[in-house]
């Protein structure tokens, strides 16, 4: 008789913005496709049960799946979610060569600065777009041969590959024969003024600073993100394109968030110091 064991494993979709991760999420847990682009604000978290036979044993895998922000520039909030992850969907979208450079460039360093050598695999997602890819399949396998990981052409719009890539990574984060990536890539370090230019990189630096802070005041990073994006959205901040008087909408909303958890004066100091964060940058 087969013995089944259950599981539950954090696992992160990782890559620029637009390049189909909530998609993919979606086309993978709900066999659905929607080709409305809808920005990540902050992290967003869905679960699905997959089966994995491994030797004498099913695994009931619970696969915890983080969605995380396609922006650069938001280092605090990245930090915190990618804490505790087993697994990573790198993902490039096939039409736009810049999302394959900027794996190795910014998400791959980054992710493996935070969390080390833990298995990932690469995704070019849009395949069905391929009379517009901006790059072949053999520099996919170049990129994914020099970490020594899985890679897979996907569409989160026909379904191809997505139930397997799920699957794949699934069996590759519990296996204990599983290969570790051998190369850890260097660090790059990149300013948000670089990225955005000053006034750009400043406000996008200051966005993650207060979002970081709600969070350890809220002290659950999953619980806090639905009552940001909920407060971001009330307040209109374009995350691509922020502004000051549009963030201190959501510092204002966020007090009065905070007053319905913490006493009352504790969320007016809170706020004040926000405030404050948000003057220093006006000089």
């Amino acid at each position: 008789m087969t013995k089944v064991k259950n599981m539950m494993k954090k696992m992160l979709v990782l890559g620029e913005a637009a390049v189909g991760k909530t998609s993919l999420i979606r086309r993978f847990v709900l066999d659905r496709f929607d080709d409305k682009y809808i920005a990540t604000i902050g992290t967003k978290t869905t679960a699905k049960v997959i089966e994995i036979p491994m030797d004498n044993e099913l695994i009931k895998l619970k696969l915890q799946i983080w969605d995380i922000l396609g922006q650069r520039g938001y280092s605090k909030l990245h930090k915190s979610s990618f804490r505790g992850t087993s697994g990573v969907f790198m993902v490039a979208d096939i039409t736009r060569k810049e999302t394959l450079h900027s794996l190795e460039k910014y998400w791959i360093p980054k992710m493996q600065n935070i969390v080390g050598k833990i298995p990932f695999i690469i995704l070019a997602n849009k395949c069905d777009l391929l009379k517009k890819a901006e790059f072949s399949r053999d520099e996919l396998k170049e990129l994914a041969t020099r970490y020594k990981v899985p890679f897979y052409q996907s569409s989160a719009k026909s379904g191809e590959n997505v139930k397997q890539a799920f699957h794949t990574l699934g069996a590759y984060i519990i296996s204990p024969k599983r290969v570790e990536p051998t190369m850890i890539a260097k660090p790059t370090i990149i300013h948000p003024r670089l990225l955005f230019g000053s006034e750009k990189g400043e406000i996008t630096r200051l966005i993650d600073r207060i979002i970081d802070d709600f969070c350890e005041e809220y002290a659950d990073l999953e619980d806090a993100m639905p009552i940001i994006r909920r407060q971001i959205e009330l307040a209109e901040l374009d995350l691509n394109n922020p502004s000051l008087e549009a963030l201190i909408r959501v510092v204002d909303r966020l007090a009065i968030v905070e007053m319905s958890f913490k006493k009352r004066q504790d969320a007016k100091m809170d706020h004040e110091k926000r405030l404050k964060w948000i003057e220093e940058i006006k000089k």
